[in-house]
């Protein structure tokens, strides 16, 4: 039988090792706090010893203390993921700096133009959501309009949020960065725009 759900299972009497089993490590956690229950226990298989805390609560409670015994331990396998993830990420990043610098040093305007027109495009879609539901709340409220033309807001905005999400990504990277070149002065930069 797989560890994991015999460990989130055990995570009943320790609620703490449900937020161990996350990420790429979820196997090695879910082995150590299997075998801290066969050894508390003395049942050797996985199963048994799940059935055996289940069934007497001062077994229950050792295996309480020995997990707590072990939290460090088990808690840095979990660090150890999560900086793991955090590394990766960074290194993602980077990549994704590296090309925006490439992007911005080249000679050709559609390849270093195209991040501040994604930027001003998705203002421009924000200011229209803005004046899409200020023009039909006015229309209804000083015009005398229909006042069904308001349950077509949501479907509308909808398809205008859609268009923003794909905008988001790449215009947030670009801000981010190029916030941190314009608030830092050690950052080359050719001042293009």
């Amino acid at each position: 039988m797989p560890l994991i759900p015999i460990a989130m299972a055990l995570a009943h009497f320790v609620p703490m090792i449900a937020g161990w089993l996350g990420g790429s490590k979820a196997e090695d956690v879910a082995s150590k706090v299997v075998g801290i229950a066969q050894a508390v226990t003395g049942q050797s298989a996985p199963d048994a010893a799940l059935a055996a805390i289940q069934s007497d609560p001062n077994l229950a409670m050792q295996y309480q203390k020995a997990v707590l015994d072990q939290q460090a331990q088990l808690a840095q396998i979990a660090a150890d993921v999560e900086k793991a993830e955090l590394a990766a990420d960074q290194a993602n990043t980077a990549v994704v700096n590296q090309t925006m610098q490439v992007e911005a040093k080249s000679d050709h305007w559609p390849t270093y133009t195209w991040r501040p027109f994604i930027g001003f495009c998705f203002g421009l879609l924000g200011l229209s959501a803005g004046i899409t539901v200020g023009a039909a709340y006015a229309g209804v409220m000083f015009f005398r309009i229909d006042p069904a033309v308001l349950a077509q807001l949501p479907g509308m905005l909808g398809a205008e949020a859609a268009v923003m999400t794909t905008m988001a990504a790449p215009l947030g990277i670009a801000s981010w960065f190029r916030g941190k070149m314009q608030s830092d002065p050690r950052v080359p930069s050719d001042n293009r725009g």
